[in-house]
């Protein structure tokens, strides 16, 4: 999950999240196994942006100077159905 979502479509889209974080310096225990999953027929998307940090870190390593920006975005379901 490299980069950051189209431009385009975080304009248009419905939900948008997004964070940012900063470490001088950062050792990694475990190495994060992660996902983002989208379900629907709606457009989405997901994606990091890294400074000095690899997409995949390696445990029991120290990265120093690192920084994180994650954005997350979805258009919301325009119809919904219950049961």
């Amino acid at each position: 999950m490299s980069g950051r979502p189209r431009e385009e479509l975080i304009a248009q889209a419905d939900i948008v999240m997004s964070a940012e974080i900063e470490a001088d310096e950062m050792e990694v225990r475990v190495a994060p196994d992660h996902a983002v999953e989208f379900r629907g027929e709606e457009e989405a998307g997901a994606g990091t942006v890294r400074e000095n940090l690899p997409d995949h870190v390696t445990e029991g390593k120290r990265y120093r100077a690192a920084h994180i920006r994650y954005t997350l975005a979805a258009r919301a379901a325009r119809f919904f159905r219950f049961r």
